[in-house]
């Protein structure tokens, strides 16, 4: 089986990419890390991005806020 095929059946039954998967997971992760009290560079790294400013921009594209904000805001229970 190549790699190709597998690509394409994941993608035909997740709607998504494999690539798109795994920084979906790894943002979840991330927000997870930061309710929990992990400050933003914790949750960079602990989530599996090896680059802090790649962590945020991504963060922030898929959640609509930065990693800061999100960590405030979970802080004071909003």
């Amino acid at each position: 089986i190549s790699s190709k095929y597998i690509s394409g059946v994941f993608h035909k039954n997740m709607g998504m990419t494999l690539r798109e998967y795994i920084i979906t997971q790894r943002v979840e992760c991330a927000k997870k890390l930061l309710s929990e009290g992990k400050n933003v560079s914790e949750a960079c790294e602990l989530s599996g991005f090896g680059d802090y400013s790649n962590f945020i921009r991504t963060f922030t594209l898929i959640t609509g806020i930065s990693p800061g904000k999100y960590a405030r805001r979970q802080a004071n229970g909003e």
